[in-house]
């Protein structure tokens, strides 16, 4: 009965050894997956933040070279992760920017491009053409072309045709022609074409895509941009900063008085200023007259002219950008345009109301390379001769280009 008693006991004995054991196993192997996922999760965040550095990497390499578009960008100095750029389709100065690591582990942040807004003449006035004009256009990779960008309205009395840039090729659909006949709407009281092909007079308000778009009358170069705003982009400061601006700049008085011996034109002013700085700050009304002398210099230059009318009655070249800025409100303008405008007697063809709110007026064929800025809300911006505009990308002076991150898009919530 003694040694049945003890082979019980040792049986109970090894039935707990052995439950002991399988619950020792189990344990372990919950402890061993344990382990694994912890390691797991620390290899995952380790290439999460790999990749978070890749795009902080992405981000630099922009800033570092802004000539350069993102999706065109060499990320090759990012070695721990592969870092690639996306050009948004809705809206091209935005990029999306991937980093990856052991293609595993993919993060992605948006980045916006704010640079100067494209478009040889960028008006926040009223714009009208009159006469024939031959535009080389500004031309954004792969094949985008812009001859106007307008705010509010743009008038054309005559016809419009933009060519190619120099070893360049615009897509067809932002080459307008003009010299087509039935480009008006039936019954639209804003275009009359009862003078013949390339001689239209129609005023487009607004997207108006009646006359703006593929087969209009004024194709996809013609960019209406509600929120038109160049002046940060091409001074790098914002507009509560215009006085530091102005250091910058040799500043004269405007003038529309021609040269005598007691009183210098505005020409002349400009001429003598441009000796000394490729920046000339004009504050009040200035007729450059024929726009001889101040191209003398093939430097790059910015012409600001502030709070005045702008006028020229010529046809030279200026190697820069006229840039008309209005920081009071537009008024009537009328008895600004007295007889010591050069351009006065040609501004006849223009209504009361237009002359009222005219804030600049060319006669002839003056071309700034580097294209027009009329930062004039409210003003009316009118060429009143047929213009060859050879809008050349290099002769803009100034362009304060930012990268920043998307808002939203980087851990800023």
């Amino acid at each position: 009965m003694r040694k049945q008693q003890g082979a019980a006991a040792l049986l109970v004995v090894s039935v707990l050894l052995v439950a002991a054991l399988m619950m020792s196993l189990g344990s372990y192997k919950s402890l061993f997956y344990q382990i694994k996922r912890a390691n797991n999760q620390i290899e995952a965040r380790q290439e999460h933040w790999l990749a978070e550095g890749g795009l902080e990497c992405g981000y630099a390499t922009n800033k570092a070279d802004m000539s350069i578009a993102p999706n065109t960008q060499d990320y090759s100095s990012c070695l721990q992760s592969t870092v690639v750029a996306t050009q948004s389709l809705v809206d091209p100065k935005l990029y999306e920017l991937s980093s990856s690591v052991n293609n595993r582990v993919e993060t992605f942040k948006s980045i916006e491009v704010v640079g100067r807004p494209s478009g040889a003449i960028q008006a926040r006035s009223d714009l009208k053409l009159m006469g024939s004009y031959l535009f080389t256009p500004e031309f954004v990779e792969p094949d985008t072309c812009v001859s106007v960008r307008f705010m509010t309205s743009v008038a054309m009395e005559g016809a419009f045709v933009t060519t190619h840039p120099s070893g360049k090729t615009c897509s067809s659909s932002h080459m307008t022609n003009t010299e087509r006949s039935g480009l008006c709407v039936s019954g639209d009281s804003n275009c009359d074409d009862s003078a013949g092909i390339n001689d239209y007079k129609v005023k487009v308000i607004g997207n108006n895509q009646n006359y703006i778009g593929d087969e209009k009358m004024f194709e996809h170069d013609f960019v209406h941009d509600p929120n038109l705003d160049p002046f940060e982009a091409f001074f790098g400061y914002p507009r509560s900063q215009l006085t530091q601006i102005k250091n910058g700049f040799v500043v004269v008085d405007g003038s529309v008085a021609s040269s005598s011996s007691t009183v210098q034109s505005c020409v002349d002013r400009i001429v003598s200023a441009f000796s000394v700085s490729d920046k000339v700050w004009v504050v009040g009304d200035c007729d450059l007259e024929t726009g001889i002398g101040i191209s003398l210099n093939a430097s790059p230059k910015l012409l600001v002219i502030e709070n005045g009318l702008l006028s020229v009655n010529g046809a030279d070249s200026f190697p820069g950008t006229v840039y008309q800025l209005f920081t009071s409100t537009v008024s009537d303008m009328t008895a600004r345009w007295t007889s010591d405008v050069s351009v006065t007697p040609f501004i006849g063809g223009l209504s009361t109301d237009e002359i009222k709110k005219l804030t600049f007026f060319s006669r002839g064929a003056f071309k700034p390379v580097g294209g027009y800025v009329f930062d004039t809300p409210g003003g009316l911006s009118v060429f009143g001769a047929a213009v060859n505009l050879e809008f050349d990308s290099t002769s803009v002076p100034n362009d304060h280009k930012k990268i920043k991150w998307k808002k939203g898009s980087w851990n800023d919530l």
